[in-house]
């Protein structure tokens, strides 16, 4: 794929700064095109740090990072959260009036959308944000790889808890195909939920004295029999758990029901 980007905007703002502007303007416009993403009088799209530095490979998440903050600062866009799940972080991003008068100044040669036109009745873009950027995808295909994205963002999150990050998913791949499933089977806040309460189950951690020395893995955590239970708190530490190791003197995971027990016999 071919990244392109006005020279005015970036003499002024920079090369990053002008490459990012017109993507969330791209996205924006399709939204609107299409009634989408309306809260509190704007237009949105969001995505995470890390999909943006998938998309644009010659940027580091530290440089997408800080130039996102710093067009926030220059008045360019504004940052909001409108996801659904307490879990779900991801930020999402309008463009404000200074930003849309700069880049109306530009000469941006759109692509076709799915729907037609934007508001000066050039076609808008249909590009994918997520993991796979030679593909054109239909519209309710790229609402799966941005769910698949969050999901793996979150995932991530658990390495401070020694947990393995899952660097890279094929979308022709069995893990990828396990995570769709199990978002379309339960929905994508549930899925996030799950990951979430993997921050409070030491059995899962691997810091329990149990028989096993086992840390959960993300194959482990999308098949269809492991998932749910998971979801429905089997393997969270019990309160009795909650006393320090001096209390106890030698602490024992203790799960949450016997079906978690059971399943390690």
């Amino acid at each position: 794929m071919e990244h392109s980007f006005n020279i005015d905007i970036a003499a002024e703002y920079g090369i990053e700064c002008a490459i990012l502007l017109k993507h969330l303007y791209f996205w924006i416009k399709k939204n609107e095109a299409n009634d989408e993403n309306f809260f509190d009088g704007r237009y949105w799209t969001y995505n995470s740090v890390k999909a943006f530095s998938v998309l644009f490979p010659y940027m580091t998440e530290r440089k997408v990072r800080y130039t996102l903050e710093k067009m926030e600062e220059q008045g360019l866009i504004v940052v909001g959260n409108y996801n659904k799940s307490q879990y779900d972080r991801t930020k999402w991003y309008a463009l404000t009036d200074l930003a849309y008068s700069i880049l109306q100044k530009g000469n941006f040669h759109l692509t076709k959308t799915a729907n037609g036109k934007d508001a000066n009745g050039k076609p808008i873009p249909d590009i994918n944000t997520y993991i796979n950027t030679d593909n054109i995808l239909d519209s309710k295909e790229s609402n799966c790889q941005t769910e698949v994205r969050r999901c793996l963002d979150a995932w991530n999150e658990l390495e401070e808890y020694g947990i393995k990050a899952v660097s890279k998913v094929s979308n022709t791949s069995q893990r990828y195909q396990r995570l769709v499933a199990r978002i379309k089977e339960y929905g994508i806040e549930d899925v996030l939920k799950a990951i979430e309460k993997i921050k409070g189950s030491s059995f899962l951690q691997g810091k329990s004295n149990s028989r096993r020395a086992w840390v959960v893995t993300f194959d482990w955590f999308v098949l269809p029999n492991n998932f749910p239970k998971v979801l429905d708190g089997n393997y969270d530490d019990h309160p009795d758990n909650q006393k320090s190791d001096v209390e106890q003197g030698n602490q024992k995971w203790k799960p949450a029901s016997k079906l978690a027990a059971d399943e390690w016999q």
